[in-house]
């Protein structure tokens, strides 16, 4: 994990946390999966029971989907990825085509966090880093959201001080 993170750091800056999607960001993918999985069971059943078995492989077929979509989902979540460094919030996304975000923590004025009930029941959440210049950034459906926060804080809070 984090290999075009660790890659695009300074010199100097080390990764104080790496952060990844909660496995609710990708539940369309296993909900679809799952459904597509059981519909293809209930298919060659009902094939078999119909004595027409050069039809299972419609039920195969569309086991072979549904195996598909969810690995699909999985791999979407474990190339997606974030870290705080001691000096940024960089976010990767992407399997083929890549788009990293870089926001310099110096130039974060405030970290929003949101989390409704069930978020806060699943562990997972959304957090926003509002920049200088009204430049907003939100991060959806991430583990631990509040230590993500609590971490951004203190960085910022840091640097801070050692202005002073």
């Amino acid at each position: 994990m984090a290999k075009y993170i660790t890659n695009s750091l300074e010199e100097g800056e080390t990764i104080v946390l790496n952060g990844r999607l909660h496995w609710t960001a990708i539940a369309g993918y296993l909900i679809s999966a799952w459904i597509l999985a059981i519909a293809a069971v209930a298919a060659m059943i009902w094939i078999w029971m119909e004595n027409r078995t050069d039809l299972l492989w419609i039920g195969g077929a569309l086991l072979v989907v549904a195996f598909l979509i969810y690995v699909i989902g999985g791999v979407i979540r474990t190339r997606s990825e974030f870290a705080v460094t001691t000096s940024r919030f960089i976010q990767k996304d992407g399997i083929f085509s890549i788009a990293m975000t870089e926001i310099p923590l110096f130039k974060v004025e405030t970290v929003n966090f949101y989390q409704s009930l069930f978020q806060r029941i699943l562990g997972t959440g959304c957090i926003e880093l509002v920049g200088s210049g009204g430049t907003c950034h939100r991060i959806h459906s991430i583990e631990n959201p509040m230590e993500v926060r609590k971490t951004i804080v203190r960085i910022i809070n840091k640097s801070a001080e050692i202005e002073q």
